[in-house]
């Protein structure tokens, strides 16, 4: 296993612990924030729920990429996890709780990114 592999595979997994840790704070924080919108909420909600529920995924992956001898789908899946939490996630938080847009056209392929993790995923098997 080369050094980088590694190195990524811990990064990974570190990554994950900080996004669901994140994803706690968020939820605390957009629970308490008076005169936030319906749809503004149920679209924090949304980014939370994929949040906390691909950091475990993540956080599975790389767990299974450190011991495994041939994980280059495993590898491969986390990263498109990780991409999916940064471009989907995190996106639509800043978004809502921010207010910065600039990478708002980036949400489809976050969510692109996790389907393409799910799918690499099954293939890892193989």
């Amino acid at each position: 296993m080369t050094s980088i592999y590694r190195f990524t595979t811990r990064f990974m997994f570190v990554f994950a612990c900080l996004t669901g840790a994140l994803s706690v704070l968020v939820a605390a924080y957009s629970a308490h924030i008076p005169g936030l919108e319906e749809a503004s909420l149920r679209s924090l909600q949304s980014a939370i729920h994929m949040m906390q529920f691909h950091a475990l995924a993540l956080l599975v992956v790389a767990w299974m990429a450190r011991d495994s001898k041939s994980s280059w789908f495993l590898f491969g899946s986390g990263l498109f996890f990780l991409t999916g939490i940064v471009l989907f996630s995190f996106n639509i938080v800043l978004y809502q709780l921010a207010g910065i847009s600039f990478f708002r056209s980036l949400i489809p392929y976050g969510g692109m990114a996790f389907v393409a993790a799910w799918v690499v995923l099954a293939i890892s098997v193989f």
